[in-house]
């Protein structure tokens, strides 16, 4: 049995997941929703509504901060409000489900195909299994959850001192302003809930990247004639692509409120730094943050890349000179019947080999999937386009008339 089949063998004890046995995934199993079935999904979602959104709606139309209050001290004109918890969260869940079997299918390609030389395996199943540990350790979750209160806290204390009315903070005592019923729940469990999700999600990219690195260590089996012009670990880009779902889940939770809060309620315009920099800084830094880890292959890339190129240019030089000697034999003495098409094809089949290895990438990603990353940033930026260009006349009337049913 060789160490490849053993380890392969023995993964199957220590499946590799970035979510399995975490303490969300504990919570959620002792609710009644601890799959990835869409049933549970739903499950899921509507329970993390029930215990957001919809308390601080109650809460909202008791403490008299709903429709018949301005912008900004109207709950439900809150861009944020249906980003984070009505959006948000149910994205989320969604790319947890969709990025844990990618992950998992990644990794099994690195124990299976080959890629990873056989030598190697057990130390494969060893990283495996370290990413087990590290997954099912509590304190990660609970230095996202004190972090969640700091932050948390960070916003919602100023509001409290300055002079803007908002659903959060209105009533007056003295030199600052009371929390509301809904700003109380916001501060001591929506706003630390939801900041705490998306600290799971840095979490879960670190150990991922980490993965990464770890394998990126491996001496790999990298293949310049592969289909997939990367070596044959072009699964990768597939993988990092997945994560554009919470690229898009975080863009529609906290960049577009951000943006539109500034734009509706500050009276600032697109021109200023401080709405297009953070636009421009997320459609950017959001996809550099899930291609840049996948350089660390780069060096193996480059180096296989260069040996085959050699290897082939002797070997391209030698059929060539082959060809042309027995070719050019045959036609200045007349005997054609030394001719064969065999060695045309041949020297046609060894050309394409040898060019699609010299247009082998040296980075598992493509010009595809990194559009698709940007593609997910650029999502929650649809409703700054009435602020960008002028939009047509059914467009805006569509708009106008979202405005109304929140009003």
């Amino acid at each position: 049995m060789t160490h490849l089949q053993s380890a392969a063998e023995f993964s199957e004890t220590v499946p590799f997941s970035l979510f399995e046995g975490d303490l969300v995934t504990r919570i959620f199993q002792r609710l009644g929703m601890g799959s990835y079935r869409v049933w549970d999904l739903v499950k899921r979602s509507l329970y993390l509504i029930a215990i957001t959104w919809i308390p601080l709606a109650l809460l909202a139309i008791v403490s008299d901060v709903h429709w018949t209050k301005p912008p900004g001290q109207n709950f439900f004109l809150d861009f944020a409000a249906y980003g984070q918890l009505l959006l948000g969260l149910p994205i989320f869940l969604i790319a947890e489900r969709v990025i844990d079997w990618q992950t998992r299918e990644a990794a099994r390609c690195f124990l299976t195909t080959g890629v990873v030389q056989p030598g190697e395996a057990v130390r494969l199943v060893r990283i495996n299994w370290q990413l087990k540990q590290l997954r099912r350790q509590t304190w990660p979750d609970l230095v996202c959850v004190a972090v969640a209160y700091g932050l948390t806290a960070a916003w919602m204390i100023p509001e409290m001192y300055n002079d803007r009315l908002t659903w959060h903070a209105m009533e007056q005592s003295g030199n600052r302003q009371l929390l509301t019923w809904p700003g109380l729940w916001e501060a001591a469990f929506v706003g630390p809930l939801t900041t705490y999700w998306w600290l799971r999600w840095t979490v879960k990219t670190g150990l991922w990247t980490w993965y990464l690195y770890e394998i990126s260590r491996l001496r790999l089996n990298l293949v310049p004639s592969h289909p997939d012009k990367t070596g044959g670990i072009g699964f990768l880009s597939d993988t990092q692509t997945k994560f554009g779902l919470v690229i898009l889940a975080y863009g529609i939770s906290y960049v577009a409120p951000t943006i539109l809060y500034k734009l509706n309620f500050e009276g600032a315009t697109i021109g200023v730094v401080s709405v297009w920099g953070y636009a421009a800084g997320f459609i950017i830094g959001a996809p550099l943050l899930f291609t840049l880890p996948l350089f660390m292959f780069t060096t193996q890339l480059y180096q296989a890349k260069a040996r085959a190129l050699e290897v082939f240019q002797e070997r391209s030089m030698e059929r060539a000179l082959a060809f042309e000697e027995k070719w050019l034999k045959a036609c200045s003495s007349g005997h054609y019947e030394l001719m064969s098409g065999s060695d045309l094809a041949g020297l046609n089949a060894l050309n394409q080999v040898y060019a699609h290895i010299h247009a082998m990438r040296v980075v598992p990603f493509d010009v595809r999937s990194f559009s698709e990353l940007v593609g997910s940033a650029l999502g929650p930026m649809v409703p700054l386009l009435p602020y960008l260009v002028d939009l047509p006349e059914p467009w805006l009337k569509a708009l106008e008339e979202g405005k109304k049913l929140l009003h």
